[in-house]
């Protein structure tokens, strides 16, 4: 550390030499407003910030410009906080043209690489937020290449940590459970090297991607580890954080007086500090708890507030699930017309096929406990006969979906969640509809299996002359050969199997199209179309094989 940075958080970007007599104003104004960003005092660090900026704009100096554009990054924090988006993505961007100026000019004798790939990361996430998930990911992995192109970079393990975690949430909202879980492992990894305050972050999306599974228990213990590791920091958006995430333990145990007070605090917390996100996210635990104690009138009513708060502009993510929830409310309280909207405006709002195939599934189930209360029997098989014409296309789309996971317990789990309720809903309504001919087809389309691409096994085994040539062969992997063996976990994580590693090319290939009778056309055939349209999906091959 240099008398440039006299700051020792595990998230500080510390320069590489002492600033400059003529610009430590500029410094120390950056300097107190990271400090008052973390404090919860969004206002006035965006104040100092610009103060900061405004000292630098006619400067040539490129050690003023590399302040600029720290300054510009923090700046970009802060309005990503309060959700305008818009002007935070502009600060990243202008942030990433400074440093990468001071770059061209001088080298990293400042330390601007670090700024450089940090705001990069800060763009991936400001563009996740903005729901454009694609683009985030794409400039997480050009953070990443820069990382690796660059052995000589500043803070490289925190670097590293910052983009592996980034990149972990990013991947978990575009539905790669398994790559978002390698890179969760390598930034826990990191975290506890660098400092164990930073596990929160990691414990969190591992929390996620158990939720996601199916896996309540390993969810609640991870989330259970990132409360923990948050509980002694002083920081006003840590300890907003910690609560928050005290409370979804508390839901997951059912707990649900504490969770809803714990909810409170944190959205209290949330406001107070500017956190606009997160004070939405409370909110919806509110309305979840409310939902779960028996009062979907309270929890439809707290879901509508909501979405008139979040507009249109930002927090989609939010939006999108609080739509779901709105839906879920409504359904409960018979409100089924009003679901039915709520459900397809979640859905639009949804980026990836695995998203939309959750919301259709729930609005398939939706209608079918619609029909129960249709009094009319024509209407009554109008409403099963929607909720048959969504399930199949979700249980055939879930279905591709699964066989795009690598082989192992997350495969599983997911499939439990999704595929699995989909097939069952979809056999339930074709017997109480009576119709044998789809009960046919799902019954062939049942039967039907994937298949390991031939290429990727052979990408796998040993050549003839390799030392590893008595290797047990791919098509016996089980879950326990699946955990990355450079990867180290705490004793109270430890226990959680992990995917293969990102880099394994074994995948399951679609199955082949099934003619049950001759001369007709494949099992399904309609519906896969349908699945495949609907969700960009392949569901079968275009191999055609007879079933006897």
């Amino acid at each position: 550390m240099t008398d440039d940075d006299l700051r020792d958080g595990p998230r500080s970007v510390r320069g590489r030499v002492p600033t400059s007599e003529a610009w430590i104003p500029v410094r120390d104004r950056n300097n107190t407003a990271a400090d008052l960003l973390n404090s919860g005092d969004n206002a006035e660090a965006a104040r100092l910030l610009q103060e900061a900026i405004e000292l630098t704009d006619d400067s040539d100096d490129p050690e003023a410009r590399d302040l600029r554009s720290r300054a510009l990054l923090n700046l970009a924090a802060a309005r990503s906080y309060e959700a305008d988006l818009a002007e935070a993505l502009r600060l990243a961007e202008e942030s990433i043209r400074t440093a990468s100026g001071v770059l061209d000019e001088i080298g990293d004798v400042r330390a601007s690489r670090t700024v450089l790939v940090n705001a990069m990361l800060c763009r991936a996430q400001v563009l996740a937020q903005s729901d454009r998930l694609e683009g985030a990911l794409a400039q997480a992995d050009e953070a990443a290449a820069e990382l690796a192109a660059h052995d000589d970079i500043h803070q490289p393990e925190l670097l590293h940590f910052t983009m592996h975690d980034a990149r972990a949430g990013i991947l978990i909202m575009l539905g790669r459970l398994e790559d978002a879980e390698a890179d969760a492992r390598r930034s826990l990894d990191l975290a506890l090297r660098i400092d164990a305050t930073l596990t929160a972050g990691p414990y969190m999306n591992l929390g996620a991607i158990a939720q996601r599974t199916g896996d309540l228990h390993a969810a609640h213990e991870f989330i259970g580890l990132a409360a923990a590791a948050q509980q002694n920091d002083g920081d006003l958006i840590t300890r907003q954080s910690a609560i928050e995430n005290r409370a979804r333990n508390a839901m997951q145990l059912k707990r649900l007086d504490e969770a809803a007070d714990l909810f409170r605090e944190a959205a209290a917390l949330a406001k107070q500090a500017g956190l606009v996100t997160r004070l939405a996210a409370c909110r919806m635990g509110v309305a979840a708890v409310h939902l779960e104690s028996g009062n979907p009138a309270l929890s439809a009513k707290v879901m509508r507030e909501l979405i008139a708060e979040l507009g249109t502009d930002g927090a989609a993510a939010e939006r999108r699930e609080a739509y779901g929830f709105l839906g879920d409310a409504e359904s409960k309280r018979g409100k089924f017309a009003l679901a039915d909207e709520a459900y397809r405006t979640a859905r639009d709002l949804s980026r990836s096929a695995h998203e939309r195939c959750r919301v259709d599934l729930r609005r398939a189930e939706m209608q079918a406990e619609w029909a129960s209360f249709t009094p009319l029997p024509r209407k009554r098989m109008a409403r099963l006969r929607t909720g048959l014409e969504m399930a199949i296309p979700v249980l055939l789309a879930t279905e591709a979906l699964r066989g795009g996971f690598r082989p192992g317990p997350i495969r599983e789990r997911w499939s439990l969640q999704v595929a699995a309720p989909a097939r069952e809903l979809a056999f339930r309504l074709a017997v109480t509809l009576g119709d044998g001919q789809v009960l046919f087809e799902l019954i062939e389309n049942a039967a039907a299996s994937a298949t390991l691409q031939a290429e990727a096994i052979e990408a796998q085994l040993p050549s003839e002359d390799s030392e590893a040539a008595a290797v047990t062969p791919v098509t016996t992997l089980s879950p326990e050969d699946d955990v990355a063996a450079d990867v180290e976990l705490p004793a109270a994580a430890s226990g959680f199997v992990g995917a293969m590693s990102a880099s394994s090319p074994v995948r399951f290939a679609p199955p082949p199209r099934v003619v049950a009778m001759p001369g007709a056309e494949p099992a399904l055939e309609k519906w896969i179309r349908i699945a495949e349209a609907e969700y960009g999906v392949t569901v079968r091959s275009e191999t055609v094989v007879a079933s006897w």
